[in-house]
């Protein structure tokens, strides 16, 4: 593989790959995707570690003796099938190697059916199938993690036939790292590795894996003379929240032209986030040099002293948050003097008493919000500007002594759930040092502020605690309900078998936005297996599901992997909705609701909105098809940011900041200044949807039902059918390796296409507008004529459905 290619496909990776080992097998051994088995059994190769091993070895390029070569195509012409079956794999597994001579027995009249099987080879190493089948391969390897995965997979890396075989490749590569909990000793070898490719991986994966131990070893590549190596190794470390990576991916703007520097670029902006800078553009030496200079200054000036003492002033204390909580309670008191009185002093208290008085705010359960939206209003005038998230996402870089204490101290401060994620991330980044975790973690468990014990019993989970986790455990009892939640949660996912009857008792206890958090958890581990009963649905009382899960945990808990809830990574819940026209409410609408189907926000009075995207900072992306419009609002609709664009149908928040536009017959990149820094024209009009891939691809789908996919210069790469239908639509999902989850409105189904166009999963929804794949491998589907949204399993079961009086035309989960 040409090395250019190499850098984003690793910075997708580091958006992409967890930082778990693979799946453990389950007790009848591990689980083979349908897909990859059958891509296996067109190869003639038997899904076993040690064959495909073999695999990877052979598909190396190395001197392989021709008559090896000749012996196995004649061998295709045996009269055993099994001798011909494997000959053709071990055809296969050479790979390019073989197919000179595969070529002329594929052009052989005499004996049709050898040529025939050779020409079978040839498309399984040069045709459209040939990246599936190793991308298949190594996938079914990581879940094996035979002796020697890692050592093929490493030396096969920089022959791998395009970017997403690459990503196949370095995800297994994540999967077999460990073994006994140390790195395999090849990957420590490919440090060293005189193909810069292969040292490069190898960085990523032990950044990822390896532990803080092995950090020393992968900081010898931010000097490697190899400036690719460097800014992959640099976006390994950065990513594991190594800060002596940030100053090289600095240095590297003024050594790299902007089009290699751009993943190093694209990682500052997002770890600035509110506080990015604007740089100069340009190729010449001063404006490199200027972009590494302004960076360099940004760096020093967010230094951990400097952000340490910004959350330490802002941190009321503890006696003065539960006198602010008082004063708060005091706006609900009968007496009218009670409640001035309860006004004045919360004015006293300044902007300390904003984050409580937001959170009683927006609490439709609060008799005296509206006071305490009165209050907010006269504080936040001489208020300033509340943390941005970046602040903790520095913190967990600098590291400076006292952060972890500092970040549990703000947490009950935190107004939004972007900066509290952002807490939560830091605090996991900083539980353990040397091997020890943060005493004031240890010491939060006990804390009498909830939010604290379960913060800092989530950090040590993500942080692998062990000698910590009977302490952890002890919160599985804790009075607060919330706290056993994210405990338990925690715990799961830590494969701790002990937390799954604690999430299930907690399903009669939770209020039903939180109870549907633990029956999706529950469903991702019980696949097919799960109780016939939906939490709210018909005969679905809280007590009945409990002793639903907890029958079915009796039965199957034996042998329940826990891994499982590895690939279904937790969402907060919430869905968002578009409607392209009420006439209740007289034009369109955005709104958010929780999972119990709760209304958490809405934005009225819109003109045909087509598409929505919530974006950091509690904002939203709205496309109002009516205006031919773009627009960037707060929650409650004020535009922060607007751009036009002809007939506009979808917008998406990049991770460098920047904001992809779709229009039927334009696609645009805009930065955030409004600024176009990429543009595509189709002159006819027939774009239906499209999305930028994290690859910094585009695909898209036409009006014929024709996918394409463009390079990041917006030059066709790929292309073929799927229909055609006569329903179009933008509510489309694209899926990693050209794949598409399409609502078929007049089929009344939703249906997913591999990347020949043929039909591989379908299930049956009346009317279907929009659909998305989630995390945990169901699929959310919205229906504007059904006015429904529903939750679909694998099977097409309903697993969580919504109605209203409302016409959802596109639903999105968050």
């Amino acid at each position: 593989m040409p090395r250019g290619r190499f850098a984003p496909v690793l910075l997708l990776l580091l958006a992409l790959i967890p930082g778990q080992t693979a799946p453990a097998a389950g007790v009848d051994g591990p689980t083979i995707a349908a897909a990859d088995e059958q891509a296996l059994k067109l190869a003639r190769l038997p899904p076993s570690g040690t064959a495909l091993v073999e695999f990877f070895r052979k598909r190396t390029p190395a001197d392989v003796p021709e008559k090896t070569l000749t012996a196995l195509v004649r061998q295709l012409a045996d009269s055993s099938t099994a001798a011909q079956d494997r000959a053709f794999a071990e055809l296969v597994s050479y790979g390019p190697m073989a197919v000179p001579l595969l070529r002329r027995a594929a052009n052989d009249l005499d004996n049709p059916e050898v040529a025939e099987r050779a020409r079978r080879c040839l498309e399984l190493i040069e045709g459209p199938e040939a990246a599936a089948l190793v991308g298949a391969a190594a996938r079914v390897l990581a879940l094996f993690r035979p002796p020697g995965a890692a050592e093929v997979l490493l030396a096969y890396l920089p022959f791998a036939d395009d970017d997403q075989v690459a990503e196949e490749v370095i995800q297994a590569l994540t999967a077999v790292a460990l073994r006994d909990g140390k790195p395999e000793p090849a990957l420590l070898r490919a440090l060293e590795d005189p193909i810069a490719t292969r040292r490069a991986g190898a960085a990523l994966v032990l950044s990822r894996v390896g532990g803080a131990e092995h950090r020393p070893t992968v900081r010898r590549l931010l000097h490697d003379p190899k400036a690719s190596v460097r800014l992959q190794a640099a976006l390994a470390l950065a990513q594991a929240n190594d800060a002596a990576a940030v100053p090289v991916l600095i240095d590297l703007l003024a050594e790299l032209s902007p089009e290699q520097a751009r993943p190093a670029e694209e990682f500052l902006t997002r770890l600035a986030g509110e506080w990015a800078i604007t740089v100069p553009p340009g190729n010449d030496n001063l404006s490199r040099r200027l972009r590494r200079d302004l960076w360099a200054a940004w760096w020093r000036g967010t230094d951990g002293p400097l952000l340490l003492e910004e959350f330490r002033k802002r941190t009321p204390s503890d006696a003065d948050r539960e006198k602010i909580a008082g004063l708060i309670r005091q706006l609900d008191d009968p007496s009218p003097a009670a409640r001035e009185q309860a006004v004045a002093e919360l004015l006293t208290m300044g902007s300390a008493a904003v984050p409580l008085l937001r959170r009683a705010a927006n609490d439709s359960g609060f008799r005296a919000r509206d006071r305490a939206r009165q209050c907010l209003q006269l504080l936040e005038r001489e208020r300033s500007a509340p943390l941005p998230a970046a602040a903790a996402r520095l913190l967990a870089l600098h590291r400076p002594a006292g952060a972890v204490a500092a970040l549990l101290a703000y947490l009950p401060s935190v107004e939004d759930e972007s900066m509290a994620g952002e807490i939560q991330a830091a605090l996991a980044a900083l539980a353990y040092q040397d091997g020890k975790p943060d005493p004031a973690l240890v010491n939060a468990l006990e804390d009498q502020v909830a939010e604290r014990r379960a913060a800092a019993a989530e950090a040590l989970c993500r942080g692998g605690a062990t000698e910590q986790r009977q302490a952890v455990r002890r919160l599985l009892h804790d009075p607060e309900p919330t706290v056993r939640l994210r405990v338990a949660l925690a715990l799961a996912h830590a494969r701790d078998r002990q937390a799954v009857p604690v999430l299930i008792s907690l399903l009669a206890e939770l209020p039903p936005e939180l109870g549907v958090q633990v029956e999706s958890c529950l469903r991702s581990l019980a696949g097919d297996q799960a109780p016939d009963i939906l939490l709210g649905g018909e005969g679905g009382s809280p007590e009945k599901c409990r002793d639903a899960w907890a029958a079915w945990w009796n039965e199957h808990g034996h042998s329940i992997d826990l891994a499982r809830l590895d690939a279904a990574q937790r969402l907060l819940g919430y869905t968002l909705v578009v409607e392209q026209y009420s006439q209740a409410r007289r034009g369109g609408r955005v709104a958010e609701i929780d999972a119990a189907g709760k209304l958490r926000w809405e934005i009225l009075g819109l003109q045909n909105p087509s598409d929505a995207q919530v974006v950091p900072g509690e904002r939203v992306l709205i496309v109002e098809q009516g205006i031919s419009q773009v627009s960037e609002r707060d929650l409650k609709g004020n535009i922060i940011w607007q751009k036009q664009i002809n007939l506009p149908l979808a917008a998406e928040r990049l991770p460098n900041g920047n904001t992809f536009l779709a229009g039927r017959g334009l696609l645009l990149e805009v930065d955030r200044n409004g600024k176009e820094v990429f543009s595509y024209s189709r002159p006819g009009n027939d774009i239906m949807a499209a999305h930028k891939r994290p690859d910094g691809q585009i695909a898209l789908l036409t009006y014929s039902w024709t996918y394409i996919r463009l390079d990041a210069r917006g030059k066709e790469v790929k292309s073929f059918r799927i229909g055609p239908f006569p329903f179009y639509t933008n509510g489309i999902h694209f899926l990693p390796n050209d794949r598409v989850l399409v609502p078929e409105y007049n089929a009344n189904r939703v249906a997913e296409y591999n990347a020949e166009g043929k039909r591989v999963w379908e299930a049956a929804v009346p009317m279907p507008s929009s659909v998305q794949r989630l995390p945990n491998g169901n699929t959310l589907v919205s229906s504007a004529a059904g006015q429904r949204i529903v939750e679909l399993n694998r099977a097409g079961k309903v697993v969580w459905e919504h109605k209203e009086n409302f016409n959802p035309w596109r639903a999105r989960r968050r």
